[in-house]
């Protein structure tokens, strides 16, 4: 295990309550896109315990240290906004807006 602080890759499950996993939500969770459509966070062991408690299942896929972001992953305004421009071309728009 690492030495540092640690947090959990999960999947959110409705339990045994079939608690609607939209409450997940309420919990401020770092998200994480899934390719089969589950709720994937990041969280703390106080998280999934917090989760527990209000009847979701909480399945543990991997621990993942904290540490700080890949300064390479990070962009300047500049960079998105030309990303965003090639994204919007050819849209049309109120120039006003």
């Amino acid at each position: 295990m690492a030495d540092g602080p640690t947090r959990f890759e999960a999947t959110i499950q409705p339990g045994a309550q079939q608690v609607s996993l939209a409450r997940v939500a309420e919990f401020d969770l770092d998200r994480i896109p899934d390719q089969d459509g589950e709720v994937r966070v990041l969280l703390t062991a106080d998280d999934a315990e917090r989760l527990l408690e209000q009847g979701f299942e909480v399945r543990l896929l991997r621990a993942q240290p904290v540490r700080p972001l890949d300064p390479a992953l990070i962009s300047d305004d500049a960079t998105v906004d030309a990303w965003l421009d090639a994204q919007t071309a050819g849209i049309e728009r109120d120039e006003e807006s």
